[in-house]
Formats: structure tokens, C-alpha cells, sequence
């Protein structure tokens, strides 16, 4: 029988942190984008080949997909995650054939850019297939298609635009708004500026997006929330409490309802705030994390009851990209679990220490090893920095 599986704060330290990486796709939204279209310096595409999209830079630190940004025959704003791939047919006979995945995109209005058209996931582009970025639908020729993915010929494979349609390959992130994310004061005094800044807000497991807000001298709130179900930008008005400096009062003004928050920002750190939302005379809990804040204690980033080697009961794993170590002795993923299952006497506690870079899915993978080895103590460090 498995034991119960116990995390150090440093291990929420790092959950958090993998919550504010996985919002870097989501912040590309309509008016970076545009921004980033009707830059001087950039320059469209009229097509790319799938040894250009591999080469491309990784820009998210969510994922190794490759980012593009595209402006539509009907001038709405899109980004996208590509991944070129090759298939086998069906009957697994004759060599694999390239195909395109679009792996996540996302369409917004170029007359209202706060508002979201469409958004799409895992569509496979075939030898000839085009999509519709406007629909978020794979469409037949002179259809209205956007790009078209071409398997043969020249330069081939390759995506390429449909008439007046716009492709482009940032080099780099494009930049945010100016002053989106203000960070609070040092200390564990709040005043109403504290609350200003961008969270990453979830509510009942219903409900998430970024909330922007901006909180003036005298605790006035105002500001934005964009759902990532709708893609919709909504507004949000409050109010700081009079009588608890640390509570604030919001709501988010919906086209036919209104959603209302009560929330307590943590004094120590002002990373978080958590509290209730109710919408229609329903009350459910909700918390928000800042981008950049934290949610731990300062003296729980380093790793915890470091095991020294004296101690068998006690073992140390290092995972830092594709590597993994005990002890210090590179192992295989394949083998960590036949190592701890057969090591004798078999540890009672370990210790996960990660680099900052490690992806959550490495990492989660890691602990569901360790688990299988019926391990009672699974503590998550930070893997130290090699000088």
C-alpha cells in the first residue's frame, strides 16, 4: 500500500513558479499582438519550411513548440504553436509523410483585441490542408483558408499564406505592456498599492484567467479580467477595505451577470491573495497568484534536510533537464525505479532537488517514480547552482 506523500514548502515554491510559466502563451494576447504586428522592425513571412520551425528559438519556458504570430486576410491577430511531424499510414506500410500540428492557437477580434474568436488545439495539417484562422477550422480551397500546409515540391515541407494573410517569427518574446505587473512593497505593512499588479486567478475549478488591477492611494480598484475559456477581456471595479488593509472587494462585470470577490492579500511576501467569489447568490473559494511573487518563506528556497550520504534512510535525487542522479551517480529514468526498489536498507525519505529550469511534467514524472517505490517522505528542493 502506498504511504501518504508529503511536499516541503519548496515544493509549492516550485509548483507556483510552473503556474506563472504556463501563463507565458496566454499573455500574447490581442493587443501584444498587434503591438507586435505594427512594430517597424518586424517583418512577414511568406512562408516556412519545417527544418526553419525546428531551428526556431524556444521563447516559452513551458514549451520547445515553435511560436509564430499571424495577421488574417481579415485582419484579426493570431498565435500559434506548430510542431512539424512525420506519420505512418494507417496500414503502416511505405515511409512516413510529413504533416503539420497545430498544437495551440488562438484568434483575436483586430477591431476589439481584447476579445477572443477562437481558440484551438491539435489540428493535424495534411499535404494540401488549410485552415481558417478566423473559424479555427480546417477549410477546402477558396474557403477562405489563412495558411496552407504543402508536404511536396520546393522548399517543401513548408507552411505557407493564402492571399492577404500575414506570417511572422518573433526572435524574441514579444514585449508586454509597459507597467503590467507592478510588484508590491518590501515588508508585511500593506497599503492599497500592494494590491496592483497580474494574477493568475482560479475559482472552484470552474473558472481561471488573468486578472489585471490597478489600486490607487485611496483603494480604488479598477482594471481587467481576461477568461481563458472565453479569451474575453472583462472589466473589474472595487474597493480596498476601510477596516483590514490586507482585504480587498472586487467584482468582474460580465455582459449578463457579475461575479463578486472577497479576498485577503498574504502579508508576508504579497505574492498571493485568497479568499471567496460568489455569483449568483452562490459562494465558491478562489486564489490568485502574482506573476513574480512568492508564495513561500524565503529560508525554504534552498533544499531541505539535505541527505549527506551517511545516512542510507535518506537519499538524494538531482534532476536538472534530461539528467537525473542519485547521490550524485547518473541513472537512467528507465532504472530509478528498479534502484530504489532494490536498495537495501530501502530509504525512507528523499529528496527531490530540481533546477529552476526543470519543466513540471519532468518533474511530476519523477515523483510518481518515487511514489511507485513506496517512499513515506518526498521532500522538493531547489538543485544547487554548479560555480
Amino acid at each position: 500500500m502506498k504511504r501518504p506523500l508529503m511536499i516541503s514548502a519548496a515544493g509549492l515554491m516550485l509548483l507556483s513558479s510552473a503556474i506563472a510559466r504556463a501563463d507565458q502563451f496566454e499573455s500574447l494576447d490581442g493587443p501584444v499582438l498587434a503591438r507586435f504586428v505594427k512594430a517597424n522592425d518586424v517583418r512577414s513571412l511568406k512562408q516556412i519550411c519545417s527544418n526553419a520551425v525546428l531551428a526556431l528559438p524556444a521563447l516559452l519556458k513551458e514549451s520547445r513548440s515553435g511560436l509564430l504570430v499571424a495577421r488574417t486576410a481579415q485582419g484579426n491577430y493570431a498565435r500559434l504553436l506548430i510542431v512539424p511531424e512525420r506519420r505512418k499510414s494507417p496500414t503502416g506500410k511505405g515511409e512516413p509523410f510529413p504533416v503539420l500540428v497545430l498544437e495551440r492557437f488562438d484568434t483575436f477580434d483586430g477591431a476589439n483585441t481584447g476579445s477572443r474568436l477562437v481558440k484551438g488545439r491539435e489540428i493535424v495539417l495534411f499535404d494540401g490542408f488549410q485552415v481558417d484562422l478566423d473559424s479555427g477550422q480546417v477549410v477546402p480551397d477558396g474557403q477562405g483558408g489563412d495558411l496552407r500546409f504543402v508536404a511536396q515540391g520546393e522548399n517543401a515541407p513548408r507552411l505557407e499564406t493564402i492571399g492577404d494573410a500575414k506570417l511572422y517569427a518573433p526572435t524574441t518574446l514579444p514585449a508586454l505592456e509597459a507597467g503590467a505587473a507592478p510588484q508590491p512593497t518590501p515588508g508585511r505593512i500593506v497599503v492599497p498599492g500592494d494590491f496592483s499588479g497580474r494574477y493568475r486567478l482560479f475559482a472552484n475549478g470552474q473558472w481561471s484567467g488573468t486578472l489585471d488591477i490597478t489600486v490607487d492611494t485611496k483603494g480604488v480598484v479598477s482594471g481587467q479580467f481576461r477568461s481563458d475559456l472565453h479569451g474575453s477581456a472583462y472589466p473589474v471595479t472595487g474597493q480596498v477595505a476601510d477596516d483590514a488593509p490586507h482585504r480587498v472587494r472586487f467584482a468582474v462585470k460580465f455582459p449578463r451577470s457579475q461575479q463578486d470577490f472577497d479576498g485577503y492579500l498574504w502579508t508576508d511576501g504579497k505574492g498571493a491573495m485568497a479568499g471567496t467569489v460568489s455569483l449568483l447568490d452562490h459562494d465558491f473559494g478562489f486564489f490568485a497568484i502574482r506573476d513574480g511573487g512568492r508564495v513561500a518563506p524565503d529560508a525554504e528556497i534552498h533544499p531541505l534536510q539535505e541527505a549527506t550520504g551517511k545516512d542510507p534512510s535518506r537519499v538524494v535525487i538531482d534532476i536538472a533537464g534530461e539528467s537525473i542522479a542519485i547521490e550524485g551517480n547518473a541513472v537512467s529514468r528507465a532504472d530509478l525505479a528498479t534502484t530504489l526498489s532494490k536498495a537495501q536498507p530501502k530509504p525512507a525519505e528523499v529528496t527531490i532537488r530540481a533546477s529552476n529550469d526543470t519543466r513540471y511534467d519532468k518533474l511530476h514524472a519523477l515523483i510518481s517514480v518515487v511514489r511507485d517505490a513506496e517512499i513515506s517522505t518526498i521532500r522538493l528542493g531547489i538543485k544547487p547552482v554548479q560555480k
